[in-house]
């Protein structure tokens, strides 16, 4: 089984319709770095990282086809883990961006939010309580 061979989630990939709002978003406000750009199959490509994410985004252009790219903005969310949910949204909102969830719990020791990102993307940031999960999962309490 193939299972056994897999160690994570190496990327993420997201078509938008500009690059350049999508770079203002992740470099400026979210604080990734540009590890690499290039130019493939004539759609231009920009990989991004911070920590253990890298974001991979191409440049949505009707008619181009570079591996049968998927239509602009059909990820669902990106989902983003953060240490002090409460400090990333003060943050999101001094930047003026659209709050969809604010601040919820939707399961005890996890607590989430999202915020509209570029192209129309849902950006989810979700700050983890490690040892409440911990202890959860130990005492048998999903409640």
């Amino acid at each position: 089984m193939l299972q056994k061979n897999i160690v994570g989630i190496d990327h993420i990939a997201l078509q938008l319709p500009d690059l350049d709002e999508g770079l203002r978003f992740f470099n400026e406000l979210l604080g990734f770095k540009v590890k690499f750009e290039t130019v493939f199959e004539g759609q231009k490509i920009v990989m991004l990282q911070a920590g253990k994410i890298e974001i991979e985004m191409w440049e949505h252009r009707e008619g181009a086809d570079a591996g049968a790219p998927a239509p602009a903005n059909s990820v669902h969310h990106v989902a983003i883990g953060v240490k002090g949910l409460d400090d990333a949204m003060a943050h999101a909102r001094s930047a003026g961006l659209d709050i969809l969830a604010d601040v919820y719990e939707p399961t005890r020791g996890i607590r989430e939010a999202v915020v509209q990102g570029p192209g129309g993307t849902r950006i989810q940031f979700v700050e983890q309580n490690v040892p409440l999960l911990i202890w959860r999962a130990i005492t048998g309490d999903f409640k």
